[in-house]
């Protein structure tokens, strides 16, 4: 068995998978830092001159633009590719990308090398979801989906961690090259160490069981098992939750700078890692206290954090004009709230893993949640800067609203798969 060849393997030994996990978890939560390169330091290219906050978000929101379709296609590449080949793809890819960012801040090229990296990724998630649902041992499975979900989070704080203390922005590119580089040749390493531990997934089904789900998969319609478990409905909550919680993380220290004298770049990165850590901790309140424990369905307890987080978005709306440490609490909390909701998600996509469609699944969600930073970074840059950030936080408060509504219809079809 080899994990850069082979798709439909597993490990038995508990040891050896949590050491493979250890080694996913650490190389996406750096790959998410580094895709936040941007985000992290747009306060201080703001600041500086070189670009607008327009002409940031348009970058970013570039990226994301050519990311969501790709997610798809990445999505039925990770059901039937091995998961580790196309990650190591896209690290190398994305390296190229941040080489060249460094080397030139030409506005056109950092944009098309920005857009190159989005496309070269288009299987990473869905391949990181895959190795975690399907390849880890299976009793483990649940309580790693969980402990992925900090990943994000993760290497969104060593992000803004950098990006306070790096003395350039532009040395954020470099140090993400160097990263990503490191993590393409550790890739391969790895797997040839863990290979020799693998197990062929069918060999440890019965024949008739292999039979049974391999018709199941032939004759059912992808398209009827989304419709009918939920998913379908579960994607527009996805995009609009996506737009409001990342916006209330990447936007923060820029608000704060321009709504509060006295507020740095420096000292509004140091802010949101508190806003992120919130987050992080919303997490851990969530899944021990909360789900599975008061609520066994992903999707219900989903419609509650939107409940909890919708009169803290509201507060926002005082910003500028209210205490700098109420805005603080608000984001805090908002964080909190929302942040649990890519957790959920993710326990509801390995609902999809028993009809062999848990990598599609993924991509399709994770295509939501792209296009949902799409049209953050097109709307929320270009709207503060033009109307201010009241303004576009009234849009905030509406599309929380119109979530709370989408993800209840949501919840009574989930139940069937």
């Amino acid at each position: 068995m080899n994990l850069m060849k082979d798709n439909h393997v597993h490990f038995e030994n508990r040891r050896i998978s949590r050491r493979f996990f250890a080694f996913i978890w650490l190389m996406y939560a750096l790959l998410y830092m580094t895709r936040s390169c941007f985000s992290s330091a747009m306060a201080a290219i703001v600041k500086e001159g070189v670009l607008t906050l327009t002409e940031t978000s348009w970058i970013s929101a570039a990226f994301y633009i050519a990311y969501t379709p790709m997610q798809i296609v990445g999505g039925l590449f990770a059901d039937k590719y091995s998961p580790e080949k196309l990650i190591t793809i896209g690290l190398l890819g994305s390296a190229a990308s941040n080489i060249v960012i460094f080397f030139c801040q030409n506005y056109a090229v950092m944009l098309i090398a920005w857009v190159f990296s989005a496309m070269i990724q288009f299987a990473l998630w869905p391949a990181v979801f895959k190795i975690v649902s399907s390849q880890l041992v299976r009793s483990d499975r649940s309580s790693m989906v969980f402990y992925l979900s900090f990943a994000t989070s993760g290497g969104l704080m060593i992000s803004y961690v950098a990006a306070a203390f790096i003395p350039r922005w532009q040395d954020n590119f470099a140090l993400s090259a160097v990263v990503l580089l490191l993590l393409a040749a550790a890739m391969p390493l790895a797997c040839r160490c863990a290979n020799r531990y693998l197990i062929p997934d069918r060999e440890k089904v019965q024949p008739v069981m292999v039979e049974e789900k391999a018709e199941r998969e032939n004759h059912t319609s992808t398209v009827k098992l989304f419709l009918t478990g939920g998913l379908v409905a579960v994607l527009p909550a996805v995009l609009i939750r996506t737009m409001v919680e990342n916006a209330t993380k990447t936007l923060s220290p820029t608000m704060l700078m321009q709504s509060y004298e006295g507020v740095s770049p420096m000292l509004g990165n140091l802010l949101n890692i508190l806003i992120i850590a919130s987050g992080i901790l919303g997490m851990l309140l969530i899944k021990t206290v909360v789900y599975p424990r008061l609520i066994k369905n992903e999707i219900a307890c989903y419609l509650l954090m939107l409940l909890c987080a919708f009169p803290f978005v509201v507060l926002l709306h005082g910003v500028g004009e209210a205490p700098i440490a109420l805005m603080i609490l608000a984001l805090c909390v908002t964080a909190l709230t929302l942040t649990s909701t890519h957790m959920l998600t993710q326990y509801y996509t390995t609902r999809y893993e028993k009809h062999g469609k848990d990598g599609t699944a993924a991509g399709l969600i994770n295509a939501a949640s792209s296009l949902g930073l799409v049209l953050q970074y097109c709307l929320f840059g270009p709207l503060a800067d033009s109307f201010g950030w009241q303004q576009t936080i009234w849009i905030w408060i509406g599309m929380v609203a119109v979530a709370i509504l989408t993800i209840a219809f949501a919840v009574r079809p989930t139940k069937r798969i």
